[in-house]
């Protein structure tokens, strides 16, 4: 008997999640593949520390090679058009060509930031590339910018402090405080404090005023100035302001489908698509409307939501809902220490003994690896 296909578009934290889960409970019946662009997972919630410490890219680029257990198959390309029962590639892939039809989707597309947060190349070769240029512009610069105070720029201004004492570090931030508003303030004033104890330089309430000409990869000496007339000169400029969603794909299904003012897809809370014909086409993580900060960790919960649905639909049963979570997070500050918020009783703080052993120390590197390969990232040295 042959299978259907139960397609996952994106390979990154959610899109990893719902593969092995669906492809434990539904081998025997269903083929599940995965669709990404990148031959390597990047683990992205370790990128700031790149631009620190030698080769630790080595450690975020985690082969897909043995994401699969039984028939599940990755196929490295992009997806570029999506019907209601077919996915169109951007390249001929052997036995499908450049289209896999599907009973089932899962659009997990996410977001993409400036780099090093994000990165464009396809393959280890020019990701590790990529990586080098901040690396070594961080670590010949003196006067070090970084664009944006948000869990990026925050992770970035500490990682550099902590390995380089002496060079001058500045993040500018057009809020009041570091973070957004979906934050406590008691969190974003201790992150504050606990930066400028580093010796960062933190500018609030003012915007820098730049294009990409610029400044271009970043790694040449400017003098910038903010809306307010601040003039910040800097031999390396690291850019960490917001996230652009990729929901274009699901705009080539429909446009209706996408948020007009946050170009967020629509979903139900069961994170089926918002349209009564694609029921059977889910969306999550970055990329979707729901209500909730967009974190790596919510991603896998949404991939467990979609998952379960998926087989409960294929087995005509009650679907759950996905119930969005209040504000969390372990906001490392180098691999010390850190910041937390948990979500317990309106938000409670917690500090460096906390964030080490949960994320700091080794960022989750070692789970991911273990979670998608099954073995041990490969030595620093």
């Amino acid at each position: 008997m042959s299978k259907s296909n139960i397609v996952i578009i994106g390979g990154g934290y959610g899109g990893v999640a719902a593969a092995q889960k669906l492809e434990a409970a539904l081998h025997n019946t269903h083929r599940i593949i995965l669709i990404e662009r990148k031959t390597h997972y990047w683990h992205a919630i370790g990128a700031p520390r790149t631009v620190a410490v030698n080769n630790f890219e080595s450690q975020l680029l985690i082969p897909y090679d043995n994401l699969f257990k039984h028939d599940g198959k990755v196929i490295h390309a992009a997806a570029v058009r999506l019907s209601d029962n077919e996915v169109t590639l951007d390249k001929v892939v052997d036995e499908f060509g450049d289209k896999v039809p599907f009973e089932y989707a899962i659009i997990a597309t996410g977001s993409d930031n400036a780099k090093p947060a994000k990165v464009d190349g396809r393959n280890k070769k020019d990701i590790v590339k990529e990586i080098a240029i901040y690396r070594n512009a961080v670590k010949n610069a003196n006067k070090v910018l970084i664009i944006g105070g948000g869990p990026v720029g925050i992770e970035l201004a500490a990682e550099i402090k902590t390995t380089y004492e002496d060079k001058k570090v500045t993040v500018v931030h057009p809020r009041e405080l570091l973070l957004n508003d979906d934050f406590p303030n008691k969190f974003r004033d201790q992150v504050t404090a606990r930066l400028r104890a580093l010796g960062v330089n933190i500018i609030l309430n003012e915007r820098v005023q730049f294009s990409a000409s610029d400044i271009g990869n970043g790694d040449k000496k400017v003098t910038l100035v903010t809306d307010k007339g601040t003039k910040i000169e800097s031999d390396v400029q690291l850019v960490a302001t917001g996230n652009h969603v990729n929901s274009g794909l699901v705009s080539t299904l429909s446009p209706q489908l996408i948020e007009p003012d946050t170009g967020l897809v629509k979903v139900l809370p069961t994170l089926q698509l918002e349209h009564e014909g694609y029921k059977h086409i889910f969306a999550l993580g970055d990329v979707v409307n729901v209500k909730e900060t967009k974190m790596a960790f919510r991603a896998g919960l949404q991939a467990d939501v979609v998952a379960r649905n998926i087989i409960a639909l294929i087995n005509e049963k009650k679907l759950i809902e996905y119930k969005p979570g209040g504000p969390m997070m372990l906001l490392t500050l180098g691999n010390n220490g850190g910041v937390a918020l948990l979500p317990m009783f309106g938000g409670i703080l917690a500090g460096n003994w906390m964030v080490k052993n949960l994320k700091s120390k080794n960022l989750f590197v070692n789970k991911n690896w273990k979670s998608i390969t099954g073995g041990s990232p490969p030595s620093l040295e």
